[in-house]
């Protein structure tokens, strides 16, 4: 019994810190949230947390988005993967009688009868989705839905196909094209554990204004408030009801909006760590339908997708009468592309938010200090062969050069030679330390790759591996035209095998033949 008990109030406070969680988006300068509620019955189930915006929020479609529901499962083990039978099993939600999808069908139905957009309805689960179970091909690694276009591959008799028949007959639906309706708006996503929800909830605690929680005490505040409010009934904030509240209650610090006049710009490619970046921006670019997980669902999307809502973003996004702050939430080939993009000639006044092991800095060129202690590069030289394409190995927060002479060695027969570059004494986090010193690096680069390269090796490519920040490949885009053709690669970090990079934007992009 007191095991049980044990489990549902750790399932409560994983509840209650989820709510404060989207609640300290309401305190940001620029957040597109209006309301936040806890067990408001919206959307029977779906009334855990409930997020209603504003004007101006959008989903990953860049369709208008009214609200996000969430139902939130915490399991005290890992035991209890997500597989598409659980989602038809009503034992999986602990109830009864009705099961997740059909609770799905009902809030769809009722809140975006029509083609299922507008809202989005969230499992928010510990539970991971089985690796071994065809939810797995269907469920985005980058924005949690349900791939569609995989999901309705095959026949009838297709495995695909009777799953569809299956989740059909179910939901008591008559069509295919209903059934893509019905799981449209669905998110299957994996949450933290508690400590670390701990850790995330107390960042976004004082970058809101409010009093983090020691990790030395028993009692977790916000818990506790979270039940105290629910004695009440449903609990619904807005940005003045959580101030007046938290004032009250001793949480209240305040901050300061850094940068306050400048136009913020957000670019997403990957979910983690971004979930509430239109809140922190004025406007915003979600890349991830273009996405699965780190990766492109097909090369070719990179320039035929990736580049071009890139490109037009920037050119209707980009202010010339004021400042711009960049959020470049993103693949490394994407910060060198917005760089690319808004080249050293352009004359704007542009600024990047980097992110550090100890928060955010703002990133941006300046004369150079005068430290003589200020790292600089080392370079070397490794033959492979006659070729006259030139791979450069970057190693600024990790080493990469022995990924890139096994994968050179595997798929460049062009590459003559490699160009390892290196700063400081090793590769790490600290090893570029400013926005300031990472033009400077950037700048002594290029000029170094302009200079070692010889007349025909100018001619062929630049094959560019790199493990560095983001602030760094934006200074090092805005320079690069002058470098000639550049391919960029990323580097699959999931499977941590040696040589696992693969090929993303070649520039300029009218050399791709």
């Amino acid at each position: 019994m007191c095991n049980a008990v044990a489990a549902r109030q750790a399932g409560d406070d994983y509840q209650a810190r989820w709510f404060w969680l989207q609640a300290c988006r309401l305190l940001q300068p620029r957040t597109k949230v209006a309301r936040v509620a806890y067990e408001k019955a919206d959307a029977h189930s779906f009334d855990d947390v409930i997020v209603y915006y504003g004007d101006g929020m959008t989903d990953e479609d860049s369709r208008p988005l009214q609200a996000d529901h969430f139902q939130v499962k915490f399991h005290v083990t890992s035991d209890k993967a997500v597989t598409w039978r659980s989602l038809m099993d009503p034992g999986f939600i602990n109830a009864q009688r009705f099961s997740f999808l059909e609770r799905l069908r009902d809030a769809q139905q009722k809140l975006a009868p029509n083609d299922g957009y507008g809202y989005r309805f969230f499992l928010y689960t510990r539970s991971p989705v089985d690796p071994a179970d065809p939810l797995a091909s269907v469920h985005s690694g980058s924005d949690g839905r349900v791939l569609w276009g995989k999901l309705s591959e095959g026949g009838p008799r297709s495995e695909m196909g009777k799953i569809r028949a299956t989740l059909c007959k179910h939901l008591g639906l008559g069509s295919d094209q209903e059934l893509q309706v019905v799981l449209r708006p669905l998110r299957i996503r994996t949450g933290p554990t508690m400590q670390d929800f701990r850790d995330q909830l107390n960042d976004r605690l004082e970058l809101a204004g409010l009093r983090p929680v020691p990790d030395e005490v028993c009692i977790h505040p916000y818990d506790d408030l979270t039940r105290k409010l629910l004695q009440r009934g449903p609990i619904e904030l807005t940005r003045e009801g959580i101030e007046m509240i938290c004032r009250a209650e001793g949480l209240w610090c305040g901050r300061t909006a850094p940068e306050p006049n400048t136009y913020r710009i957000g670019v997403r490619s990957f979910w983690r760590w971004a979930e509430q970046l239109e809140d922190q921006v004025d406007e915003t670019l979600c890349l991830l339908r273009h996405f699965n997980g780190r990766y492109t669902a097909s090369p070719e999307l990179w320039h035929s997708q990736v580049l071009p809502a890139l490109e037009q973003f920037l050119r209707g996004s980009v202010k010339r009468d004021r400042p711009n702050l960049l959020c470049l939430h993103a693949h490394s080939s994407i910060a060198f592309a917005t760089g690319y993009c808004l080249d050293s000639r352009s004359g704007l006044d542009v600024a990047l938010v980097q992110r550090r092991p100890t928060g955010e800095e703002i990133w941006r060129l300046g004369a150079p200090t005068g430290n003589e202690n200020q790292p600089t590069w080392s370079f070397g030289d490794l033959a492979l062969g006659d070729g006259h394409d030139v791979a450069v190995a970057v190693s600024l927060s990790q080493t990469v050069l022995e990924d890139v002479r096994a994968y050179a060695a595997a798929n460049l027969p062009g590459v003559g030679r490699i160009i390892h570059c290196t700063v400081g004494p090793t590769p790490g986090q600290w090893s570029v330390s400013s926005g300031v010193h990472a033009g400077q690096l950037a700048e002594q680069l290029v000029a170094h790759l302009r200079a070692c390269r010889s007349a025909l090796e100018r001619q062929g490519k630049l094959h560019l591996f790199t493990a560095a920040p983001n602030g760094f490949m934006f200074f090092l885009g805005q320079l690069a035209r002058s470098l000639g053709t550049c391919l960029l690669y990323e580097y699959d970090l999931e499977r941590n095998v040696l040589g696992a990079y693969h090929p993303s934007f070649l520039f300029p992009p009218d050399s791709r033949q």
